[in-house]
């Protein structure tokens, strides 16, 4: 397709050569089946323009006179939006060889305008009252303007692209390669960032970790949904709070990374039995299944009758069953993941003014780092009364937040903060009385205790609490009606009575804030009016009056 253009301002004035020039887009051609596509040769004029020229703020002309240009690169696409700028240069066609004059108009990717990935459009002011030109973005520096009307914007950006404000450009590090799309979509070929260069503002979960230097690929597919409007200000990718992303790491450790589940019933998997069974059943760091050996398909052997099943030799036995099928019923209907339901907690009462000896196991180790126990978590306690245990205390282990690796010590004190400060905190100012039996265990303390393998207390996301002459029932109550956000609320054994070796309640604020209400009872009376089949139920309200005297 030769095009013949008015007034091309490629044309050098002195007959040495051509020039780049600067042009605003009009329209673009990305349908090949369009009226106007079929007018400048169907599919192959998609990704054409109409453009106009930038001369002394020039109002839009009409598409029907206006000139046109092709992408200048065959294997990149990147199409610009109706009102952004591109440079244009004019050149050799593919009718060279019947019109040596023939040429085409091509053009280059948008330019850089407003230095934001979302749209660098630059409207006209041609004719527009001082009156109806505001920022673009509120608060910036940058200055991009438009028109705003009562009925709203009159940027023309497209048919149907609309402009996202809150659409952020990525925070670069030095030696970074990044390629972002127009709606929060990247990726980022960059590398681990450690240094004292680099401000705090600018930290990221891959460098926490590792040697300068040391590849990392991000690719993520959407911004996080919790980011400000502010579109002008970079950001950084969000392992956890992204749409969705892929980490191609070398030697980078991912802090504060939380997995979504763990329960592999979620991803529609077929389970295979592994080879050790035990192992991989009681290991709660294990989270991989080993295929068996394949069995060998045998030709069915022919039978006259069918065999017949002989009764086991004492009849009160009951089936046995591997620890597959038990870990399978167990956790049949659950996210195993925090599947919270214990029958014991520490026996203690820790209250903001509890002045407590960690004893000589709390040792900082490198993997802890530096921990100030009397840092304040929430209004009311500090560390030391979060992580203090009794049993860690009697037995020397340490439950210092980040001796486990699996979970870092700046993740725990995070999930204790906002558990305190969306949970515990309003419990208290309830109930001043309150007291913390247990919060933060490591694994070490949580096996001591006899906790669940996949308790929310190992990430600090949960409190067990009791109020001295106070029922359970009525936290439980309290807490579910009068606290917006909460992740699990488990009414334990209530049949156990008051404080301390009594009933207590569980409260968790986790990764997700489900809202489950939970009864855990091994009492024949309560399991029959809550329909317990195991050990515990969901329930809609702690029920004291149904509680055996």
């Amino acid at each position: 397709m030769s095009t013949t253009v008015k007034n091309n301002p490629n044309k050098s004035t002195d007959g040495k050569g051509q020039k780049l020039t600067a042009v605003r887009v009009l329209d673009i051609i990305l349908d090949g089946t369009s009226e106007t596509a079929k007018k400048f040769g169907g599919y192959d004029s998609v990704g054409t323009i109409f453009y106009t020229i930038l001369e002394n703020d020039t109002p839009n002309e009409e598409i029907s006179t206006a000139n046109i240009a092709r992408p200048i690169f065959s294997n990149t696409k990147y199409y610009p939006l109706k009102n952004e700028i591109v440079l244009i240069l004019s050149s050799k066609d593919k009718s060279i060889y019947n019109n040596k004059d023939s040429s085409t108009s091509y053009y280059f990717p948008p330019l850089n305008i407003w230095n934001h990935p979302h749209h660098n459009a630059l409207p006209s002011l041609k004719g527009l009252k001082e009156s109806d030109i505001k920022q673009d973005y509120l608060y910036t520096e940058n200055g991009i303007v438009r028109q705003v009307t009562d009925e709203g914007t009159n940027i023309n950006l497209g048919n149907y692209f609309s402009e996202l404000l809150k659409i952020k450009p990525l925070l670069p590090y030095e030696g970074d390669y990044i390629l972002e799309g127009r709606f929060g979509n990247s990726i980022r070929l960059g590398s681990t960032n450690i240094g004292e260069n680099i401000p705090d503002e600018a930290n990221n979960t891959w460098s926490t970790i590792g040697n300068i230097g040391d590849p990392i690929t991000i690719i993520r597919n959407g911004q996080s949904d919790k980011l400000d409007s502010k579109g002008w200000v970079p950001t950084i990718e969000d392992l956890n709070d992204d749409a969705t992303s892929i980490y191609l790491t070398s030697n980078q450790q991912l802090s504060d990374f939380r997995v979504a589940s763990t329960n592999f019933q979620s991803y529609q998997a077929k389970l295979e039995l592994p080879k050790d069974l035990d192992t991989a059943l009681t290991d709660p760091e294990l989270n991989i299944v080993v295929q068996p050996d394949p069995i060998p398909v045998q030709e069915p052997v022919p039978v006259s009758d069918p065999p017949v099943l002989q009764s086991p030799s004492n009849p009160e036995e009951e089936e046995v069953k591997t620890p597959f099928d038990q870990f399978m019923e167990d956790n049949q209907n659950d996210d195993i993941s925090v599947s919270e339901i214990e029958d014991r907690t520490e026996i203690q009462q820790i209250t903001p003014g509890s002045s407590l000896s960690l004893g000589t196991s709390y040792q900082e180790t490198p993997t802890t780092g530096p921990v100030n126990i009397q840092e304040k978590i929430g209004s009311y306690f500090n560390l030391s009364q979060l992580i203090y245990s009794k049993t860690a205390v009697e037995k020397k282990i340490n439950n210092l937040p980040g001796v486990d690796p699996r979970y870092s010590r700046d993740t725990i004190i995070n999930n204790l903060k906002n558990l305190m400060e969306n949970v515990g905190d309003k419990i208290y100012e309830k109930y001043p009385t309150m007291v913390i039996s247990s919060a933060y265990r490591s694994l070490s303390v949580n096996k001591a205790i006899g906790g669940s393998d996949t308790s929310q207390h190992r990430k600090g996301m949960a409190i067990d609490i009791q109020i001295p002459n106070v029922n359970t029932s009525e936290v439980f109550n309290w807490v579910i009606t009068n606290i917006p956000l909460w992740d699990q609320v488990i009414w334990e054994f209530p049949e156990r009575g008051f404080p301390p070796e009594g009933s207590w309640v569980h409260i968790s604020y986790g990764d997700k804030q489900r809202k489950q209400k939970k009864i855990a009872t091994s009492n024949a009376t309560l399991k029959q009016v809550y329909n317990v089949e195991k050990t515990y139920a969901f329930i809609n309200n702690a029920d004291q009056s149904k509680v055996p005297s």
